[in-house]
């Protein structure tokens, strides 16, 4: 799996660092081992003047083809990271339990049977 984070506007601390890899081990584990290549940036909006304008940008591509987004702005970027993971982790699961329905009650299945 290919890692790729990048910080815009500011350093990337090692605790930084530290917590983005702890969530990418978080969603491998919770999805398994379909994901082949996760990038992450973190920006920091207005810069020094402050507020809820710290993000968190993850785009995950799987081996199935499909490539899910989540972003998440707040005033801590540790808690922004969390919430962009988390963001992807509930698409992909919809993603998934939406595919398995689509399955299950394809009308052009009912209508010429083979």
């Amino acid at each position: 799996m290919k890692v790729d984070v990048h910080a815009r506007r500011f350093k990337l601390t090692e605790s930084l660092r530290h917590a983005v890899h702890r969530e990418i081990a978080q969603l491998v584990q919770a999805l398994g081992a379909g994901i082949t290549q996760v990038s992450v940036r973190l920006f920091d909006v207005n810069g020094l003047r402050g507020g809820p304008d710290k993000g968190c940008l993850v785009h995950a591509q799987f081996t199935d083809g499909t490539s899910i987004v989540g972003s998440d702005v707040d005033a801590d970027l540790y808690r922004s990271v969390p919430a962009a993971f988390e963001k992807v982790l509930r698409s992909r699961r919809m993603n998934r339990a939406r595919r398995r329905t689509l399955r299950r009650h394809d009308p052009l299945a009912q209508l010429n049977p083979v």
